[in-house]
């Protein structure tokens, strides 16, 4: 029997919670610049995916370049200072079970992350899921505002560029975000949206091949 290629999103599908983490992060970040209002939880959530740039840009839109650069340094900062991530974040609902369950059964798991590159396994070790992964891969798109750039095809273009000289009999693309969806479609894997607490009313736009909310029903791919 061939392998199969699990590739897998982090933040909001093997993991739960670091929303609260950024929403935080980036009120403590308001309150350092004297920026007297909060993001709220729904507006944490809607801009989830994004980078600390755009999160910046949409509460100071009357800002400038470089106080959304230092508001982004003082995010990081913040963060490295408090471990506030380390405070919310865990494993999704039955994310190691699944994980295990692909292991055993002789196939792979690929983390592919919007995450910067330095981190990507960091946050795999904290909800305890990194010695189920085969490979990481982190995008690093930082540097710019994320509603810039065309995720789905960065996404797609590193998953092709990793599937060089490798042969697998199926793959299956599992995230909580269209761009998630249309990269797994750009590659021909079969694609799983997942539904969480926070997109469980997000309208679709693109049709994935099915929408779950248990991880536990990617287990009828193997």
């Amino acid at each position: 029997m061939k392998t199969f290629l699990f590739i897998w999103d982090f933040h909001g599908t093997l993991e739960k919670n670091n929303v609260l983490a950024v929403q935080e992060i980036v009120n403590k970040t308001l309150k350092h610049f004297d920026i007297y209002r909060e993001m709220t939880l729904e507006e944490a959530v809607n801009l989830y995916g994004l980078s600390w740039l755009d999160y910046f840009q949409y509460i100071q839109p009357n800002g400038n370049n470089e106080l959304w650069s230092d508001m982004r340094a003082q995010a990081v900062k913040i963060q490295q200072e408090n471990f506030i991530v380390e405070k919310y974040i865990e494993p999704n609902d039955y994310a190691r079970e699944v994980l295990e369950k692909i292991k055993q059964a002789g196939h792979k798991n690929l983390l592919l992350s919007n995450t910067d590159p330095r981190w990507i396994r960091h946050f795999a070790r904290l909800v305890k899921i990194d010695d189920l992964l085969d490979d990481f891969i982190g995008l690093d798109v930082h540097s710019e505002p994320r509603q810039q750039t065309e995720i789905q095809q960065l996404k797609a273009q590193a998953l092709k560029k990793y599937l060089t000289s490798k042969e697998f009999g199926k793959m299956v693309k599992i995230g909580d975000r269209e761009s998630d969806i249309e990269a797994g479609q750009l590659i021909g894997a079969v694609t799983y949206f997942y539904r969480n607490i926070y997109n469980e009313r997000h309208y679709l736009s693109i049709k994935p091949d099915h929408e779950i909310r248990d991880l536990r029903e990617i287990l009828k791919e193997i």
